[in-house]
């Protein structure tokens, strides 16, 4: 084997476990903090503004986000939160699904953090977790496919 191939499939190799690790740990904190919040205590809270939001992606394009403003109380204060879930933001096409039964006036429940009220969120599932384990999978076989054809050539 060439001290090219070794260093090209080394790169590869490197890139291949940074991905991994990046995409896991966000995978299980995602999951950590859904459990976490699963736990918390409820309150009954209503939906201020339910729209969709059209930002600029890294590539340049433009994504539709949901953005959901809900108000609650907890421990006597009035609180606004607008995260429906633990983990990362999930934007795109199932942006619109994401609305469904946050429609604005809509009566909801909010789990909100004991030991900080205005950490709250509406859902305790991670919606996005299918797309994280989906692009570790095709980032995993696209490396695998250009360290195997490096080693081929």
């Amino acid at each position: 084997m060439s001290s090219d191939l070794v260093i090209t499939v080394g790169a590869i190799g490197f890139i291949f476990l940074l991905f991994n690790v990046i995409f896991l740990a966000v995978i299980f904190s995602a999951q950590k903090d859904a459990a976490v919040a699963a736990k918390w205590p409820t309150t009954m809270g209503t939906i201020l503004i339910s729209t969709l939001e059209s930002r600029r992606t890294n590539s340049g394009r433009h994504a539709q986000y949901p953005v959901v403003l809900y108000s609650y109380q907890a421990g006597g204060r009035s609180y606004q939160g607008n995260r429906i879930a633990p983990g990362p933001e999930v934007g795109g096409t199932g942006a619109p699904k994401r609305l469904v039964g946050y429609e604005t006036g809509a009566q909801v429940t909010v789990f909100y953090n004991p030991n900080d009220p205005s950490d709250a969120v509406l859902e305790t599932k991670v919606s996005s977790l299918f797309w994280l384990w989906f692009a570790l999978i095709l980032v995993d076989l696209v490396l695998g496919a250009v360290a195997l054809f490096n080693i081929m050539m």
